[in-house]
């Protein structure tokens, strides 16, 4: 009979060393492991400092105008129309706020839908020289300045004169021009979140049969709506404290607006009370106006936090 052989792995050649252990097979370089930590710290450092150089003036200025304006943090400031004289001597800002949030549904109403059918064309439908083209003009619309917007909302929104929809200064030309400030920005970021999204989500979608909207509806945008939520809160954080473009399409508004089109379209908005309060001589209006900064500060992370929620309650629940 033949006798089988019992293979033996064979084990790896080591050399016992001193107190009977084996060496490391790759010997760590502990120098070069401390230089790495070294300049890791040292980054941070910088970073750190970074920050505190950029963010104390920031958080100075707050805190200055919260100290200035604390006294009349209260809620009749937020809940009473601005009366006395000069006009807001007394009373709050309730014009104010209710008029940014005129401004804010009449924008994001056009800027939304616009924005994220334009990024998704941009990012799955388009042609490679269409896309170019639009790209192009996406960008210069980003960089154009906010009174040029202003001008144009004028001409095509406000005035009674030569072509356009003669609105008036009221909200609905204000939101409207808002509105296409809005639009680049969540094409952009709308553009990018798509662009971001792994092909193989795509793929699959359309190799179990759906076609390419059902993909984009079902998949895309929802493994997108991070991406397109983001981009809607930096819009609305753009035009929030715009005053240039309000200028030539609304003014300004020291009652509740009974329209948005017409003579009483018109509406307060928080930038534009702090823009003429702090140009008053009145030393009670530049507290009112100090005021008025902590509660558009508090509006804004209002907004953050409230966009945020339905980013995830949409993505939780509907989508």
């Amino acid at each position: 009979m033949i006798e089988e052989k019992k293979t033996v792995p064979d084990k790896p050649a080591s050399k016992a060393g001193e107190g009977g252990e084996n060496p490391e097979v790759f010997p760590v370089n502990r120098g070069y492991i401390r230089r790495k930590k070294f300049y890791n710290n040292l980054a941070i450092c910088f970073a750190v400092i970074a920050f505190i150089i950029g963010g104390f003036p920031v958080f100075h200025i707050i805190y200055k105008a919260f100290e200035v304006g604390s006294a009349y943090l209260n809620w009749n400031f937020v809940s009473t129309l601005p009366t006395g004289f000069p006009i807001g001597a007394r009373g709050g800002i309730l014009n104010a706020i209710v008029g940014d949030v005129y401004l804010i549904v009449i924008a994001s109403v056009l800027s939304i839908p616009l924005g994220i059918g334009s990024g998704l064309y941009l990012s799955l439908f388009g042609r490679k020289r269409s896309n170019y083209f639009l790209k192009l003009l996406n960008e210069l619309m980003i960089g154009i300045p906010s009174v040029v917007w202003g001008i144009v909302g004028f001409f095509v929104f406000s005035t009674a004169t030569g072509p356009g929809f003669h609105l008036g200064f009221s909200s609905l030309a204000g939101g409207l021009t808002l509105g296409f400030i809005m639009v680049p920005i969540i094409t952009l970021l709308t553009e990018q979140a798509v662009n971001q999204i792994p092909a193989s989500y795509i793929e699959g979608a359309l190799a179990m049969g759906a076609t390419k909207w059902q993909a984009t509806h079902s998949v895309i945008i929802k493994a997108a709506m991070g991406g397109i939520f983001t981009g809607i809160l930096l819009g609305v954080m753009n035009i929030i404290g715009q005053t240039a473009p309000l200028l030539f399409t609304n003014y300004y508004n020291t009652g509740m607006p009974t329209g948005v089109t017409g003579p009483g379209g018109a509406v307060g908005d928080l930038a534009m009370l702090i823009f003429i309060y702090i140009h008053e001589p009145s030393k009670i209006l530049h507290y009112k106006a100090e005021a008025a900064s902590i509660v558009l500060l508090a509006f804004i992370l209002a907004l953050d936090l409230g966009l945020r929620l339905i980013n995830y309650l949409t993505k939780r629940f509907l989508l």
